[in-house]
């Protein structure tokens, strides 16, 4: 599906992400099984909002090119409080990080009591093998995800952005998702001490006066990605992603 918001503004980064040596290295939907069978670019799967082919898989869920997946549908909240869901595990040992499998599912969420119901993207884990990926392949792999979802009309991406203050030290998710244009609201005293920038209400408002207080203070929360056309986070992520791109070059 084409949006206007998409022709206006996704489209050159969506075509500028998909020539670059990056992603055409390991985001090409090339050497996936999926449930033991060899995908092929003509492939097609019916998820509840349509048909999407074997590369709008791969981008959706960041499936690398050479990954095993694995499709199971998660009827109750996971023990890390992945919402239900049908979920998708991606197997890649050398672009993965050792003894992790990275996993995203489609949701569908109640909106209040208006019996209003919403389809969005979960992302329950990834990690990436710093040593066998280019420091661009997690950026540039959620911007493909972004765009997709925005396209399949999905409402927006969530997860658990982990880390920071009070949590493990090797977990980075707090301040590196912001980054790419996650959003949530505060804790009720959180910038009292110490004393971060006056008046602000969500994580982007700090990273807007003070992204350094962030960066030592912040914390560990659930955040999502707004899809909606001219969100705060596509503000967010569009600049940042475009940079990435021209920085590297189209090749790399």
């Amino acid at each position: 599906m084409t949006t206007r918001y998409y022709e206006q503004h996704l489209a050159e980064l969506h075509q500028r992400l998909l020539g670059h040596a990056v992603v055409q290295t390991y985001l090409t939907g090339t050497g996936i099984r999926f449930d033991g069978a060899e995908l092929s670019a003509a492939d097609r799967f019916e998820l509840p909002f349509g048909m999407i082919s074997t590369l709008e898989l791969a981008h959706l869920f960041s499936v690398f090119d050479g990954s095993r997946v694995h499709q199971q549908a998660e009827k109750r909240p996971s023990h890390d409080d992945a919402p239900p869901g049908m979920y998708f595990t991606v197997i890649n040992n050398r672009l993965i990080q050792s003894q992790h499998k990275n996993r995203a599912g489609l949701v569908v969420e109640e909106v209040g009591t208006t019996d209003l119901y919403i389809e969005s993207l979960h992302i329950d884990h990834f990690f990436l093998n710093e040593r066998n990926t280019p420091p661009s392949l997690g950026t540039f792999a959620f911007a493909l995800s972004a765009i997709t979802a925005h396209r399949l009309g999905l409402a927006h991406v969530s997860l658990v952005a982990a880390g920071g203050r009070g949590f493990h030290p090797r977990h980075i998710g707090y301040r590196v998702w912001p980054k790419l244009g996650f959003d949530a609201d505060l804790l009720p005293g959180e910038l009292d001490a110490p004393p971060g920038p006056v008046g602000c209400q969500t994580v982007q408002d700090v990273l807007d006066v003070d992204a350094a207080w962030w960066e030592q203070n912040g914390s560990q929360r659930r955040m999502t990605f707004d899809l909606a056309a001219d969100s705060r986070s596509w503000r967010k992520l569009l600049p940042y992603a475009l940079s990435k791109v021209s920085v590297e070059g189209p090749h790399g």
